[in-house]
């Protein structure tokens, strides 16, 4: 499951969203009685993940799937230039100076640009960011998102962490099922429909490649407590899906 926009409504800064009270223990529930196979797999770094939902002993992938942690608490990464992004965060700094309610979120691995604060400011963003990637090549993309343009190193993705999961238990052999809102969780859709699982949006953004919609982040929290109960029953068609 993606978090923002999914497990967790949007807010004007990533550091000012609310978590719902029971969350985290939904979350540990459902992982219990899937013996271990529940992933959060965001944009966020996992770090984040710790700090809004606690250390739970469920696996995660963090920056679109360059960091990963598996339930046992092992992490892996995937080799970054890391001097290219911060020249990358740091000319998106200068950007955001000059334009008031722009903000960077540097995330190590990754560089974000919000503009949820600065709508207006959209189209110079964009503008800025292609031409701050310009001489790269093929090592960085850009990615749009829901008011934020977020750049990564090419060739990793949310499908890419969905594989690697897959690959391994306690997710091998099972069938996939991947839930998210945003742009970025398309390739987790795709990895997921590949694999002939259950690919979810969360919303009515088109287009997708999510065979199943559910209506909100209100509603995923429902359909997950209510496959955490242990004596729950039916399919996810009988839960509106």
């Amino acid at each position: 499951m993606d978090i923002d926009g999914t497990l967790i409504e949007l807010a004007e800064r990533p550091d000012e969203v609310v978590v719902s009270t029971g969350l985290p223990e939904t979350l540990n529930r459902l992982s219990q009685r899937l013996d271990g196979a529940v992933a959060l797999v965001t944009g966020r770094r996992l770090d984040d993940i710790d700090r809004l939902l606690g250390r739970l002993p469920i696996a995660a992938a963090g920056q679109h799937g360059l960091e990963r942690r598996d339930a046992a608490g092992h992490r892996t990464t995937h080799a970054v230039d890391r001097t290219l992004m911060a020249t990358i965060a740091d000319r998106l700094q200068g950007f955001a100076a000059g334009h008031p309610g722009t903000e960077v979120e540097d995330k190590g691995l990754t560089v974000a640009l919000h503009y949820r604060r600065a709508p207006d400011a959209e189209e110079a963003a964009r503008r800025f960011v292609k031409e701050a990637l310009r001489g790269v090549g093929d090592a960085l993309s850009l990615h749009d998102g829901k008011k934020v343009l977020e750049v990564k190193p090419f060739g990793v993705d949310k499908g890419t962490a969905v594989r690697e999961m897959m690959a391994a238990p306690p997710f091998a052999g099972r069938t996939p099922v991947f839930i998210g809102d945003d742009v970025t969780d398309e390739d987790g859709f795709a990895a997921v429909n590949d694999l002939d699982g259950i690919s979810i949006e969360v919303g009515y953004r088109e287009p997708t490649v999510a065979r199943y919609r559910i209506a909100d982040v209100d509603a995923t929290l429902a359909l997950l407590a209510s496959l955490a109960d242990r004596n729950g029953e039916g399919s996810m068609t009988d839960r509106g899906i």
